[in-house]
């Protein structure tokens, strides 16, 4: 009979993904993932599997979390009645706001992994994006005021862009002010 597990898998798990989000794939050693899940070797890979089965399980939970987060903040999910504008708006404050409330200078774990993995491996390709099509669908709800079609999906894949590009800017170490100027500028366009 084997025995139950005795940790908590959604927390190692978050510690694992923090690794990959601070590291990268290639960045993370064994070592770190063990140090951060506080299991041995033979436990973190009976739990988990290898190196790229925690990268790939690390990156779904992600989706499922922090993308659909944003997704949900997006297309008025979150239950509060805010414009479309305005939601666009907390977005990309959130960016700003992770750096300077919070000192975290992570960037996007999508983004990370689009050029971390996403060109020598289509598994992580294949996630990726489905994580931006997913974003730039949500941005595209969120123009309640584009009527055109065609206008709408530009739009959206501008703002897609942008927040991914403030993203990218808050991990290499962009000024705030850089960082707020892009989200003036992308709002002027909704």
């Amino acid at each position: 009979m084997a025995r139950p597990r005795e940790f908590d898998e959604e927390e190692v798990l978050g510690a694992i993904k923090d690794v990959f989000w601070r590291k990268g794939y290639e960045g993370a050693s064994y070592a770190d993932l063990i140090e951060a899940s506080g299991l041995h070797k033979g436990s973190l890979y009976a739990a988990f599997g290898d190196k790229r089965a925690l990268y790939l399980r690390a990156l779904r939970d992600y989706d499922e979390h922090e993308v659909a987060g944003a997704v949900a903040l997006l297309t008025g999910e979150e239950g509060k009645k805010r414009s479309g504008a305005k939601r666009i708006e907390a977005l990309l404050n959130a960016v700003i706001e992770a750096v300077t409330i919070d000192n975290d200078r992570r960037g996007c774990l999508l983004c990370n992994a689009s050029v971390d993995q996403a060109p020598h491996d289509k598994d992580v390709e294949a996630m990726v994006s489905r994580g931006v099509a997913r974003m730039q669908v949500a941005f595209g709800d969120a123009l309640d005021g584009v009527k055109s079609d065609k206008a709408r999906k530009e739009t959206a894949s501008l703002l897609t862009s942008v927040y991914f590009g403030m993203r990218v800017m808050a991990k290499s170490g962009a000024s705030l002010t850089m960082l707020r100027q892009a989200r003036n500028a992308a709002l002027s366009m909704v």
